[in-house]
């Protein structure tokens, strides 16, 4: 009986910790994001005004980023952090080997009277290099969304798991 006591105890004093509050940004009912407090964000508030920072509460239909309470009904879009953009690399050694191929069949088109040279060197060229065209046009586009609008397609939904104080009356 007193251990079963002195373990109700320490159960009772042990430090308990409460679910986190999530923010969603939801296209219909399905979830597109999910921030939770302590993520970044980057907020587009109605002006035309840039937020960004660490989430640090959220609660009653209020974000909080660095402390500063946002209204949910004043933001315009989510902003999503872009990616380093790709960069276009060659290494130097399959330069080299395309720059080879594209001798070579120049070469053999040329000498089998397959072709003309302008017509062989013109082929080559374009079975070398034009992946490293499609590869370098890859990396420049970006075809991802750059920000979610709130509105007819998006929205931002709040849930907060706390229980609200007592009222003196």
């Amino acid at each position: 009986m007193r251990a079963f006591f002195i373990a109700a105890l320490l159960l009772f004093v042990a430090p308990s910790q409460a679910q986190h509050a999530f923010l969603f940004v939801k296209k219909g009912i399905k979830k597109k994001r999910t921030y939770m407090e302590g993520d970044q964000i980057l907020l587009r508030l109605s002006g035309d005004t840039i937020v960004g920072g660490l989430i640090t509460h959220l609660r009653d239909d209020t974000i909080f980023l660095l402390g500063k309470p946002i209204p949910v009904a004043r933001v315009k879009s989510v902003i999503i952090r872009k990616k380093k953009d790709k960069t276009f690399y060659i290494p130097p050694n399959q330069l080299l080997l395309i720059t080879g191929g594209v001798a070579l069949t120049t070469a053999g088109l040329t000498l089998s009277n397959q072709a003309s040279f302008e017509k062989a060197i013109t082929a080559g060229a374009v079975i070398g290099y034009a992946p490293l065209l499609v590869q370098y046009i890859a990396s420049k586009i970006r075809l991802s969304r750059k920000e979610y609008k709130m509105g007819k397609k998006y929205r931002l939904h709040l849930i907060d798991f706390h229980l609200p104080r007592r009222r003196a009356f």
